[in-house]
């Protein structure tokens, strides 16, 4: 399903320089929950940034984030662990909001 950015390099590297998002979106997985901050180094394209509990419960959403947001950092609005990037708009045009859950795998 979801691309997945589980190592330190992986999530440092993200999705930068893509000029396509994957289908379902990168899900970053965190050892620890914590206040997760995200920027938009070296991205082309603007994304939506899901912020998610263990259990896939929306906590937060970032819509349309653009690269021109650099160097800005978006915080999570509580400790996560699990973060998902989908396209620029994905979470309106699924019908996302916070409270929903997704899937985690």
């Amino acid at each position: 399903r979801y691309e997945l950015a589980d190592t330190s390099s992986e999530r440092t590297k993200g999705l930068s320089y893509r000029t396509e998002i994957p289908k379902e979106g990168m899900l970053f997985i965190f050892p620890n929950k914590a206040i997760q901050g995200f920027w938009m180094k070296d991205m082309l394209i603007s994304i939506d940034i899901v912020w998610l509990s263990d259990e896939g419960v929306i906590v937060g959403i970032e819509e349309n984030v653009s690269p021109d947001s650099y160097p800005e950092v978006f915080y999570s609005p509580e400790p996560v662990r699990y973060v998902l990037e989908i396209e620029g708009g994905g979470a309106k045009e699924r019908g996302w909001k916070i409270g929903d859950t997704v899937p985690l795998r």
